[in-house]
């Protein structure tokens, strides 16, 4: 489950982020700004305290202007414009590699109009930062701020507030922190997280990572193959076209694996997955969940808890059970199981039950699956699996395929063209007297000299049957 995972993934992540912004943070604001050239190739602007700054950055070759909307000076490396108080130009030695600005208090703003990178903090109240061409390193810091990365690999950090952050295209790393963030990965390969508080995520076109926060976030991948992990809270969480990989996390979550063949796990809560169009996997893991499978030849689980599975359209597998490892089922997780559409839906005990299994199809409820689990299989599942122990399987009127599997099993076809398999064990298979013709196997016998025995009628395939019965 992801709750094994999420808290130390989250505390390196605030480990590192908190890192980072400590490296950021500016010295104290002065009364007027003041722009330098630093480190030979870097510029510096800190912007005045007390005044609402709109800053404008422009490169000609080895010279940045910079261009507030209130008065600043030029420090070491720089020049005033004659005639403008409110713009600087900055020359370095060589081709500038970056460009600092420290924004403070009141709502200010700062943009990127060059192809170099910029590094910018926002500081107290509600601020915007666009980034340019380049790599671009932004942190929103306290407000609720504006963030727009732009072209390039670009880093962004919202931090306290209710951020919209936007990463625009290019391969980016957004994080919004606290706050109900709006982030947006833009076109690319980006990485999302929000961590505390409700927030709404795309991650557009590209392959992202995106995490969500403690509490109810919402979550779509877009295009493109997505790995999307809601974290706590009750989650909402759109995979989009193509293949994805979704996890709910804790919460009553619904996840949506919309078109391509999907891999969807609801985990911990009470959880609603949808594998939409597409050959998907889906898991609900813990708590009571719902399973849809759509469209496909999906293979879905329930696993722990009292859950209802539906396949949907085409030929879908059901597992009945728990993981391997993790105990057998108990009457409180009695499950319902529907194949839907196709022809060849099944429900398989064989992979995690290891009891005797009673399985019938017969839509009647509560009288499936091992003594005291208390299943119920809908009338339009078509395959069923036995499961380690002495089962006893029951098809219905019209065609069935029915397989024992390891054990002494009976398995009865009653009416329709049946397929029956005894699998290891001194079996017992019957196709029913109804005049079509019946295929049984009696698989791998265990004693000598009896072994499995077959119910002979009139029109039916009889094979690996030791003893014939003529009913």
């Amino acid at each position: 489950m992801v709750r094994s995972v999420w808290l130390p993934h989250i505390a390196l992540t605030v480990l590192t982020t908190a890192s980072a912004v400590a490296l950021a943070a500016p010295a104290q604001a002065a009364s007027v700004g003041v722009a330098s050239v630093v480190e030979t190739t870097k510029v510096q602007f800190k912007a005045a305290a007390k005044k609402k700054n709109s800053v404008v950055l422009t490169r000609s070759g080895n010279t940045i202007t910079i261009d507030d909307r209130v008065a600043l000076k030029a420090g070491p490396g720089c020049k005033p414009v004659k005639n403008d108080k409110t713009k600087v130009r900055c020359t370095t030695a060589k081709a500038p590699t970056l460009l600092r600005v420290y924004l403070y208090d009141y709502s200010d703003a700062v943009s990127n109009r060059t192809n170099i990178p910029l590094s910018a903090s926002g500081g107290a109240d509600h601020d915007t930062l666009v980034g340019g061409s380049a790599a671009d390193t932004l942190y929103g810091d306290a407000g609720n701020d504006a963030l727009y990365g732009g072209a390039g690999n670009d880093g962004i950090w919202g931090l306290d507030g209710d951020d919209r952050i936007s990463g625009g295209d290019g391969d980016d790393r957004l994080y919004g922190w606290t706050g109900a963030n709006q982030v947006s990965g833009g076109n690319g390969d980006d990485h999302v997280e929000v961590w505390i508080g409700g927030s709404r995520v795309w991650g557009d076109a590209g392959k992202d990572t995106i995490y969500g926060s403690n509490e109810a976030d919402r979550i779509s991948g877009g295009a493109d193959y997505d790995q999307l992990f809601g974290q706590g809270g009750n989650d909402v969480i759109d995979g989009g076209d193509t293949r994805d990989y979704l996890r709910g996390g804790e919460g009553a979550d619904s996840l949506y694996g919309a078109a391509g063949d999907d891999v969807v796990f609801g985990d911990g809560g009470n959880d609603m997955v949808s594998g939409g169009d597409g050959d998907d996997e889906l898991r609900g893991d813990y708590g009571d969940d719902v399973l849809y499978g759509g469209d496909g030849m999906d293979r879905m689980q329930g696993d722990w808890g009292r859950d209802r599975v539906y396949g949907g359209g085409d030929n879908d597998f059901i597992d009945a059970g728990t993981l391997a490892g993790e105990g057998e089922k108990e009457a409180e997780d009695a499950d319902y199981y529907s194949g839907g559409e196709g022809d060849l839906d099944s429900v398989m005990y064989d992979r995690y039950q290891h009891s005797d299994v009673t399985a019938d199809a017969d839509g009647v409820t509560g009288d499936d699956g091992a003594d005291g689990e208390g299943d119920t299989i809908a009338t339009d599942v078509e395959t069923l699996w036995g499961g380690g122990g002495d089962d006893r399987l029951t098809g219905r009127a019209g065609a069935d395929s029915l397989h024992g599997g390891p054990g002494n099993d009976s398995i009865h076809g009653l009416g329709g063209a049946d397929f029956l398999t005894g699998g290891d064990g001194d079996d017992y298979l019957d196709g029913g007297n109804d005049g079509v013709e019946d295929q049984l196997d009696g698989g791998e016998h265990v004693t000598e000299p009896s072994g499995d025995s077959c119910a002979q009628w009139e029109f039916d395939r009889l094979q690996r049957c030791e003893i014939f019965v003529v009913p």
